[in-house]
């Protein structure tokens, strides 16, 4: 059973429990040798650390993906708690319970239905279609409905891609009704196609990593391609529309420099960027806030991704 999770370690503490292996680099000592860093998560969060002491043979004790124990002691490194690793043991899979390890929200279920609805007001004869082969596909509902929609930054767990194009559909009714000149249905299916390649990109096993073909291709890409195969399979489905869809995953990522092959060039594709991007920032920001107060600090640490410190507004 475990008893001690990321989220509740303070500096001092002394750990003897499972996590699950997200990271493992060996490096130099600067006296000779070799020094193991690692980082290890649960259900709760995730926390480096570094072993010392036979580094190289313990690196070849697990992999990437594995449940290990870990014994050691919370220490603090440049204002961030850290692990020193005594020792780092595999589990078999009957050593450990995966619920301890991965966050579920409990309301997935729930949650996917919402979006189910908010999909029905897509009125296009040709876009329904469309929708319609992805859900009501029994297979790609299950992987959809599962996946997370990111590593680390915005909705990084079981169910967060289901959670943002619901939380993004949303937000499309809402300008919709503000700018009527916007055509709701082929905005409502690029919030349901434009991030799907991120089920191929990305495992959505214990932890969340790049697969080689999401490395290689990315889920634009992918994604494009999968919504391609739907299209073919869709007999006298019009040019224009095939066109629209695809540059709405294509062009979703805004800019150039983000990683899309081209930016937004149609209204529809515009807002998507926008709102997508507008959903990403505020979930990774509200959960900034949250892990930061949890600390009992009104500044979270510096974020190189965002090139800043969040506030929580606390601490006058």
């Amino acid at each position: 059973m475990k008893r001690q999770y990321v989220q509740t370690l303070q500096e001092g503490d002394t750990v003897n429990d499972y996590f699950v292996a997200t990271r493992k680099d060996l490096r130099d000592q600067q006296k000779g040798g070799k020094f193991l860093g690692m980082v290890f998560k649960d259900k709760t969060g995730e926390i480096g650390g570094i072993l010392w002491n036979n580094a190289v043979s313990v690196a070849r004790m697990f992999e990437l993906g594995d449940v290990v124990n870990v014994r050691g002691t919370v220490t603090s490194y440049q204002d961030r708690l850290q692990l020193r690793v005594d020792q780092v043991l595999p589990l078999r899979k009957d050593e450990y319970n995966p619920e301890d390890l991965v966050f579920v929200p409990e309301d997935t279920t729930e949650v996917f239905r919402q979006f189910r609805t908010l999909m029905e007001k897509v009125e296009n004869e040709w876009l329904r279609k469309l929708v319609n082969s992805f859900l009501e596909d029994a297979s790609f509902v299950e992987r959809f409905s599962a996946a997370a929609a990111g590593k680390k930054w915005h909705h990084a767990y079981r169910g967060g891609l289901v959670q943002h194009c619901t939380e993004i559909a949303r937000l499309a009714l809402a300008v919709c009704e503000i700018f009527p000149q916007i055509d709701r249905d082929i905005l409502l299916t690029g919030v349901l196609v434009h991030d799907i390649g991120k089920l191929d990109e990305m495992t959505q096993d214990l932890f969340v990593e790049y697969t080689t073909v999401g490395k290689l291709l990315g889920h634009l890409t992918i994604g494009t391609e999968m919504v391609q195969r739907r299209i073919d399979a869709i007999e006298g489905f019009p040019e224009t529309l095939r066109l629209q869809v695809l540059h709405c995953i294509l062009s979703h990522h805004g800019e150039l420099t983000n990683g899309s092959p081209v930016v937004p060039k149609t209204l529809e594709a515009l807002v998507l960027y926008h709102l997508d991007n507008l959903d990403a920032q505020t979930d990774a920001f509200s959960r900034l806030v949250v892990e930061t107060r949890e600390k009992g600090q009104a500044w979270s640490e510096y974020i190189t991704m965002i090139d800043r410190q969040v506030w929580t507004k606390d601490g006058l």
